[in-house]
């Protein structure tokens, strides 16, 4: 289980260049090919938008350290996937 905080994610996200691919609490990054993370009551929601910005694959999390665990997975993955994008011409 993680162990993760919210200081600790904006840290990361903050050290890792993530902010375009990391949209946290709200529409804070890009809104097509990002990680989303939200509360919702007592549980936290995390998804992902694709290339045309349509949001899939909801998780609901009662732990806050799962839930951005997963979003932090998420925001990273769509930021590998940035540098090994090609143009096709």
């Amino acid at each position: 289980m993680s162990d993760l905080t919210a200081d600790e994610v904006q840290r990361i996200i903050k050290d890792e260049w993530l902010t375009a691919t990391a949209n946290w609490y709200g529409p804070t990054g890009r809104s097509d090919r990002s990680a989303w993370i939200d509360r919702d009551g007592d549980e936290w929601v995390v998804w992902e938008a694709d290339e045309r910005a349509v949001h899939y694959n909801f998780s609901r999390y009662g732990s806050e350290a799962e839930a951005l665990d997963h979003f932090l997975k998420l925001a990273r993955g769509y930021k590998r996937g940035d540098s090994t994008a090609v143009r096709r011409i």
